[in-house]
Order: C-alpha cells, then structure tokens, then sequence
C-alpha cells in the first residue's frame, strides 16, 4: 500500500510537469515533404547520390518542400513551395550535418542514418512487386513494377532548432529500367538519373537535460512524500 501511495504521487508530478509547459520535449514537429527544384532531380551510382540542380552552396542540390509538409518550429512553420539545399553523399561519409536546410528557417537537418537496403542482390528473377538491392551494403531498394522500376531509400537523423528533433523516411525515384538493367548499370560505374520526392515524420524527442531533471525532480518529491509519511 506505502509503494501504490508513492507511485501515484510520482505519477502526479509527472503529469503536471507534462503539462506544466516545460521544454522537455524539443520543438520541431510535423511532416516535411520535399521533390526536385524546377528542371532537377537526384543521380544515384554505386559510391553516392548527387542532387540537381546544384543549391547555394558548395556539395548541395536544389530541393522544395512539397504538398502536405507542414513543420512547427521555435521560427515559425515551414510550409510547402520553400526552397532548400541538400547535401550530396558519399557512402560512408555520414554523419552529415545540413544535409537538407531551407531558405528562411533556422532548421538543420543532419543526416545519421542512410538504408538499409534489401537483403536480396539477385535483381535478374524479381517479379512486380518484388525488390533487390544492386549489392551487399547498398542503401538502394530496387522494386519491380514490371515495365519500370522504383529506387527507394530511407533516410533519417536529427534536426535541430533549439532542441533537438529525429526524422525519418525515405526518398524515391521512378525509371523506366528493369532492376537488371539498373543493377547492372551501376555495378558497371556508371549512374541513374531521375526526377525524385521524398516523405518524412518530423518527431520531438525527450532532451537529456530535461529528462534528468525531472527525473531528479521526482525523486525529491517522492522521498519527501516518504518522509512526511514516516514522521
């Protein structure tokens, strides 16, 4: 009975520390969706990814945020129709921080996490719906659509803006090849070019910080309820 006492004390203050306003949680949120500035898209090989056209700055592309995103942070809302930059990769290179960044906004968005991609390499038998990734370790998910084929990769990392924030999806692109022809392509060094769009969950995150604060915070009131208990 004394511990379901406490625990519904430290339950208590657990709720209204929640709901008190305190930044325990960071503040960027919502989903950010993005595509190919005006006349680009992405080229994939074997070794990275380059977006087109390249951005403002050195090593970058040109992306746009598209329909349906919609990212609450400390400067405001990002919204669709921003344009941004975003990093070329070179496998094995991430962490990359600023990998995409938008005109505007304070928001950066660091790349931790690329894949992974399919355990199947054996792209010459897939039948639609079916996928392979061109090798061991590669990012790339090839799936058959019968007459073309679908590059998809995931993505993900933290964004940062005050606080810090994880996001996670993945981008894609549509070619008319078979996943043979696109295996075969970039085994051979050579790369694949297409238009691309990708789908991401902006998600807040519980800080260190504060999670040790409240955390000390509880214990204080939880031993002061058992003192007052056994006084």
């Amino acid at each position: 009975m004394k511990f379901l006492k406490w625990f519904a004390v430290a339950a208590a203050v657990v709720a209204i520390c929640l709901a008190s306003g305190a930044p325990v949680l960071a503040d960027a949120v919502g989903s950010l969706n993005v595509a190919n500035c005006s006349g680009g898209g992405v080229s994939v090989s074997s070794t990275g990814i380059t977006w087109l056209p390249s951005g403002t700055l050195a090593g970058t592309g040109c992306i746009a945020t598209g329909t349906g995103t919609n990212v609450t942070y400390s400067g405001g809302l990002l919204v669709s129709g921003v344009i941004g930059n975003i990093a070329n990769v070179t496998f094995g290179s991430s962490p990359i921080d600023q990998f995409m960044t938008f005109q505007g906004t304070t928001l950066d968005f660091m790349l931790t996490s690329l894949g992974p991609g399919s355990s199947n390499t054996n792209c010459a038998l897939l039948t639609v719906g079916q996928s392979c990734s061109i090798a061991g370790g590669s990012p790339f998910v090839l799936t058959d659509l019968g007459s073309s084929t679908i590059i998809g990769f995931s993505a993900g990392g933290i964004v940062t803006d005050g606080g810090t924030s994880s996001w996670s999806g993945a981008f894609s692109t549509q070619v008319n090849m078979t996943a043979l022809q696109i295996q075969n392509a970039l085994l051979g060094g050579g790369s694949v070019t297409s238009t691309q769009s990708g789908q991401f969950s902006v998600q807040s995150v519980p800080e260190p910080s504060s999670l040790l604060l409240l955390a000390f915070g509880l214990c204080s009131s939880v031993g002061l309820v058992r003192r007052k208990h056994l006084a």
